[in-house]
This record gives structure tokens, C-alpha cells and sequence, in this order.
């Protein structure tokens, strides 16, 4: 009760409406009283004091329906003032609304805007010339996930960001300006309650690898400080800042300069390479599509061949391999090491705990053996056929 108390006075004291809402809401009182006290006995239309009231509404907001009319001097006299009064506050709301609606847009377009009440949303920090063809292919590949449900933080020009928005996939993507890497403007994006945090090398301000790379780390230790639960995503030029991500608990680290040494590589040695990985990435395709889908809790601890023959029986599908020790690293270790000190053995426990230390996060196995056991947290690596409606073919 005290805390409403004082969340009232504070908003009293600092709120450039409080004073005109309280003295609107006390004349209406006042007001609504009287009428009943003027009318009643002399007009018929007035027998309670919510027929003062109703009264008193539809003329302070000039709207006049005429079914209540006063009939005495004192009722009249009331009347007049009120339809004045009226005339004022109706005018102060409406430009009060209008110059909020105004101040809105103006923040929300040069990223000014905060968003507390939004859950479950992408954070992308940092910026790229093709920003539009990211998102779009973001969107494209996250069936469930709307434009309004990205915000991008960045330090890029206000002008940039309406050019996105002319897009109708981007119509409605959240920006907040500042340094992507600083706590305020990470707070007022929410990344306490996003469900994924995307950091990119962003070369907006500098295209030294390094800075580049040091703020992608700033950025990763400064989300995993508030809010140590959410998924983080960066990308990294240089491999060098690899152990720095690893020990900021970066969930998933992405070398994209690697990935393209690598598709040189392999297309000098094998033909056609760079068209296999393209297909299968590219979220133009609607032929077929690589991803990755939840092991039915009823097949842990079951052989992955008996999982592969039941889940490609019914569909145009092919089991791949297996995404091991999927989640945050964090958590993962954590459950890995209660696991581990569920024994007396001494020399067994050393054991247990050195796996643990080793344990690799997001770790890929392709094509397992027959007899190899799915584990908890684990998720199928799955090729799929879909129709050219863009569906899965089941």
C-alpha cells in the first residue's frame, strides 16, 4: 500500500498531467453532485446521483444527447460552466495526445525508445551494409518470428533504419541507438528477457579486426552479465578472440571468415561444394532444408538407429547425425557436474569431472553408429524434403 502511496505522489510531482487530470477528476465530482442537488425535485430526469453524473459526462464532453435537461437557473447556470470547462480539457487532451503520439514516433525513429514489456525476442547487436538481406533471411528461416520481435541495436543513422522499414517484412522492427556493448542501451532493449542475443562484427565505426572483435567480446560479457540464462550468438573475424569468447560463456561463436577459407578450400578439392552448402543454407530454397529438431523425450537413452528408422518411416527426411550438449554452456556444465558427483567412487569421480571440464558444447556427430545412445539435450541434425509451397512433405 505504501508503495502505491508513493508511486502516486512521485507521479503527482514530476508528471506535467497529474495536475490537470486531478482537478478534471475533482470537478467532476463536485459538478456531478450538484446537478443532482439543483434537479432533484424539480426535474424529473434527475433522481440519482448517477443520473447527475451521466449528465455531466455526455455535456463536458459536448457531446449532448439531450435525453437529461435542467430546468432550474442553478442547474443551467452549471451547465454552461461545464460545457466551457469541457470545451478546455477536451482541447488539452487532444493536444496532449497528439504531441505524445508525435514524441513517440520522433524517439521511436531515432531509437530513443525503451522496451520493457517485450519477451521472447531477438536482440541483434551491430550493424552491416547488407543489414536488409539478414533480416529478411533471419525472418525467413524463424517461421514464427515477426519483425516486431527483432531490435537491432546500433549506432547507425536514423536514415538507414527508415530504409529498412520501407520493406514490408521490416515494417515493424524495433531500433535503440547507442553503443551495443554498453549496459544502457542493452537494458533498453530488454536482454534480460530475449530469448536469443545475435552479436555481428560490426565494421560500421571501425574495420580494424581488432576493435571489431574486442567490442564483439565487451558485447558478450556485458548481455552474459545481465542476464546469464539468454542464448548468445557473436561472430568473430579473427580466431584469436576464440578463448575470450569462451571464457565470457559465449553459447555459440560463429568464424565467418574461416567458413569462407574453408568453401575455397574445398572447391579447389571437390566440385560443386559451394552449390551443396549454398542449397542448403540458403533460405531461397523450397526444395529441401537443413536444421535441426528436438529428440523425442521417449528415444533418450534409446539407440540412434532405432530413432532413425522411426523418424524418416513417416516423411521425406533424413537423420544426419547429432547436435550433443545443446543449450548454454553454463547450464550444461552445471547439470553435467551433478551428474558427475552421483558416485562414492573416488578415482571414479576424477573421472567424471575431468568430462566434464572437456565438455563440448553444441557439439556435432555425423552419421553415429548404430549402437550409439542419444543422450539428454541432444537434437537431431535432420535433412528434409519440402513441398514447393515451402512445407514439409510428411
Amino acid at each position: 500500500m505504501r508503495r502505491r502511496v508513493s508511486a502516486l505522489r512521485y507521479w503527482y510531482r514530476n508528471s506535467q498531467y497529474a495536475r490537470p487530470t486531478v482537478y478534471t477528476l475533482t470537478f467532476l465530482v463536485i459538478a456531478g453532485s450538484l446537478a443532482l442537488v439543483f434537479e432533484l425535485g424539480e426535474n424529473d430526469q434527475f433522481t440519482s446521483l448517477l443520473d447527475g453524473f451521466w449528465w455531466l459526462i455526455v455535456t463536458f464532453s459536448t457531446t449532448g444527447y439531450g435525453d437529461k435537461v435542467p430546468v432550474t437557473l442553478g442547474g443551467r447556470i452549471l451547465a454552461v460552466v461545464t460545457i466551457f470547462f469541457g470545451v478546455g480539457a477536451m482541447s488539452l487532451l487532444s493536444g496532449g495526445l497528439a504531441s505524445w503520439l508525435v514524441d513517440r514516433n520522433t524517439k521511436a525513429r531515432r531509437g530513443l525508445m525503451e522496451f520493457p514489456k517485450l519477451k521472447d525476442h531477438l536482440v541483434i547487436c551491430g550493424w552491416k551494409a547488407d543489414m536488409k538481406d539478414i533480416l529478411i533471411g533471419i525472418l525467413h528461416v524463424s517461421p514464427g518470428l515477426s519483425s516486431e520481435q527483432i531490435v537491432l541495436l546500433s549506432n547507425v543513422d536514423a536514415e538507414k533504419i527508415e530504409e529498412l522499414k520501407e520493406e514490408e517484412l521490416l515494417r515493424g522492427l524495433k531500433f535503440v541507438r547507442g553503443d551495443y556493448f554498453s549496459e544502457l542501451t542493452l537494458d533498453r532493449g530488454n536482454v534480460q528477457q530475449a530469448r536469443k542475443v545475435l552479436v555481428i562484427a560490426d565494421t560500421l565505426e571501425s574495420a580494424a579486426v581488432s576493435e571489431v572483435d574486442s567490442k564483439t567480446v565487451m558485447t558478450v560479457l556485458t548481455v552474459k552479465s545481465m542476464a546469464r540464462q539468454v542464448y548468445v550468438t557473436a561472430e568473430v573475424l579473427d580466431r584469436k578472440f576464440e578463448s575470450y569468447l569462451k571464457h565470457a560463456n559465449c553459447d555459440e561463436i560463429l568464424f565467418s571468415r574461416d567458413f569462407s577459407r574453408q568453401m575455397l578450400a574445398s572447391t579447389s578439392a571437390t566440385n560443386g561444394m559451394s552449390h551443396i552448402i549454398h542449397e542448403l543454407l540458403s533460405h531461397e530454397n523450397t526444395d529441401s532444408r537443413l536444421s535441426t529438431e528436438a529428440i523425442p523425450e521417449r528415444y533418450i537413452g534409446r539407440l540412434f538407429k532405432e530413432f532413425r528408422s522411426e523418424f524418416e518411416r513417416p516423411s521425406r527426411r533424413v537423420v544426419l547425425g547429432v547436435l550433443e550438449n545443446t543449450g548454454t554452456p553454463t547450464r550444461m556444465k552445471m547439470e553435467a557436474l551433478r551428474e558427475a558427483q552421483k558416485t562414492s567412487d573416488v578415482s571414479q569421480l576424477i573421472t567424471n569431472l575431468q568430462k566434464v571440464k572437456g565438455l563440448e558444447v553444441n557439439r556435432p556427430v555425423f552419421l553415429p553408429p548404430d549402437d550409439y545412445q542419444l543422450q539428454q539435450h541432444s537434437l537431431a541434425i535432420v535433412l528434409e524434403r519440402e513441398d514447393r509451397d515451402g512445407n514439409g512433405t510428411n
